[in-house]
């Protein structure tokens, strides 16, 4: 898999490995609460740059959150369908880079901190009103990733916290 990769994409994947292997130690020591401060700071970091795109394109709908955020995963390996509702838009991922790599380096655990957290930050910076519920990631071990993407009536960050285990771990 690795030979496979640019000089950058090897440098990014070092960086994220690195990372995680950091939490992992991280956690080993000081315990969960690890996790919590992962997901404030890249929460906090994913939040700001959707914010400056959202900004930059002036375009802010589900759609276009859709257009930025998972359209780009596809040529990195994602899959998904997306079926549009009245109350919104679910989005079915069944295969996700970011899993993919996370996977084939033993870091999936980490990598739910570092990634699939930060997605209810995502939309809020995109669009305060943009909510996301969501019960399964292929991150912890579940099917695919079931990101259901609606309008708030308030804007406001509705944290989407679970356990990093499905309930059959």
């Amino acid at each position: 898999m690795a030979d496979d990769f640019t000089d950058i994409q090897k440098m990014r994947i070092s960086h994220v490995i690195g990372t995680a292997n950091l939490i992992r130690a991280l956690k080993e020591k000081f315990g969960e609460e690890v996790y919590e401060i992962v997901v404030k700071q890249t929460g906090e970091k994913a939040f700001n740059e959707w914010k400056t795109i959202s900004e930059k394109v002036r375009e802010n709908s589900i759609e276009d959150l859709i257009k930025y955020l998972w359209e780009p995963m596809k040529s990195e390996g994602s899959e998904y369908e997306i079926q549009e509702t009245e109350e919104g838009f679910q989005l079915k991922c069944t295969r996700c880079c970011f899993h993919d790599l996370a996977k084939h380096f033993g870091i999936t655990e980490e990598a739910f901190y570092m990634f699939c957290e930060s997605d209810p930050y995502i939309a809020e910076g995109f669009n305060p009103k943009i909510g996301l519920k969501r019960t399964k990631t292929l991150m912890q071990g579940h099917d695919c990733c079931d990101h259901f993407y609606y309008m708030k009536k308030e804007a406001g960050i509705t944290p989407i916290y679970t356990s990093p285990y499905p309930e059959n771990h």
